[in-house]
């Protein structure tokens, strides 16, 4: 098959659906189709770019348009563009604050109606619409409801003939809005180097460490003080040495939890940015993955895939967050959620989990569906 995502920025590492959409046309170019991508709105450059970009040593044909381009000139540009490749299909990568930036990209179908022509269309719906949690301030309500108007325009003018999204908690939104979403796993953003646990969990009592790894952002106002004070009694009672790694870019709260964990007397290690390898490598040595996205939410977090794919189970230790509406949630395999009191529960099971979401059964999956509708 021939492809063309579109998505909004392409800058590596700067933009994280852009770094995704790279990765899964390298993988779809490595399984024998032709994948291109165009940025519609690039927000890490001032002039148009024509050329390739690399997913390890594949080079991945791309259109980059600038996010100050008049929106004529954008679509003409992207037009020949496509018409050059011809795809057989269109994949949005769609995240509304990434063709506008209050996330209200009320021209976009308009654009994609004119770059599309006839061909088949594909939506991946990565985020919906802000203010959907129980107790969002009526702000956030207000602008979702707008959000969420232009997604129903936009799936209205465009009439995709397949949807898709990573999460259980975004297919019943989308649902109810009156569409049949497919749920497309979201793949790891660290592949398994090395499958030194491939089938054999360890037991981590076993070794007298109790090693914690976070990767990436680590979100605001979790519990983080309570988390720590059950991590150091369980040690206690356990006869364990508590260790923390710190990896990737993990912003501002990375100083609160480094200084809460210390003050418990944990070994707290802050490694930053690293290669793909030496983040697998330490994945594949630690004992439990902690994340600080929603448990809801969790399946659309690369790091907490990344964790499960190196046999870790995985504890979310966030603020409480649940969306409007939505009931019954299954709670994604391989993660618990910590809440005071709970944490001997949370370790209690000692999960393996295979590689199921990997990249490559990912890309699969996709071209399943894309060619069930072309």
């Amino acid at each position: 098959m021939r492809i063309a995502f579109i998505c909004g920025s392409l800058e590596p590492g700067r933009d994280g659906v852009g770094d995704y959409t790279r990765r899964m046309a390298g993988e779809l170019v490595r399984q024998g189709h032709q994948a291109f991508i165009l940025a519609l709105r690039d927000l890490d450059l001032s002039d148009a770019f024509i050329g390739n970009q690399k997913d390890e040593s594949i080079d991945i044909p791309v259109l980059r348009i600038p996010a100050g381009l008049g929106t004529e000139e954008c679509v003409e540009q992207a037009s020949l563009w496509i018409e050059h490749f011809k795809p057989d299909c269109i994949s949005l990568q769609f995240v509304p604050f990434a063709y506008h930036a209050k996330g209200l990209p009320y021209r976009l179908s308009h654009q994609l109606n004119s770059i599309r022509k006839a061909r088949q269309l594909h939506i991946m719906f990565h985020e919906l619409w802000v203010g959907m949690n129980e107790g969002a301030p009526v702000k956030y309500k207000v602008w979702g409801w707008l959000q969420r108007l232009l997604i129903q325009s936009l799936v209205s003018d465009l009439k995709p003939e397949i949807i898709q999204t990573q999460t259980e908690a975004y297919q019943i939104l989308l649902a109810k809005l009156g569409y049949d979403v497919k749920l497309l796993p979201l793949f790891s953003n660290i592949p398994l180097i090395n499958p030194s646990k491939e089938e054999i969990p360890v037991s981590y009592k076993d070794t007298g460490e109790l090693s914690f790894i976070l990767f990436g952002a680590i979100h605001p106002n979790a519990p983080v003080k309570d988390f720590a004070n059950e991590v150091q009694e369980y040690a206690k009672v356990n006869r364990m040495q508590v260790r923390v790694l710190m990896v990737g870019k993990c912003g501002h709260e990375q100083r609160n939890w480094e200084e809460v964990f210390r003050s418990i007397g944990a070994d707290v290690q802050f490694l930053g940015q690293q290669d793909p390898e030496i983040i697998s490598a330490m994945l594949s040595k630690a004992s439990v993955g902690i994340s600080t996205t929603p448990l809801a939410l969790a399946d659309k977090s690369g790091s907490v895939m990344a964790m499960k794919e190196h046999g870790l189970p995985v504890i979310c230790v966030s603020v409480p967050w649940k969306p409007a509406g939505v009931n019954n949630l299954k709670p994604p395999l391989g993660v618990t959620e910590y809440r005071k009191g709970n944490l001997a529960k949370c370790l209690s099971t000692e999960i393996y989990y295979s590689g199921t979401y990997s990249l490559k059964m990912v890309a699969q999956q996709f071209i399943s569906a894309m060619q069930g509708k072309v």
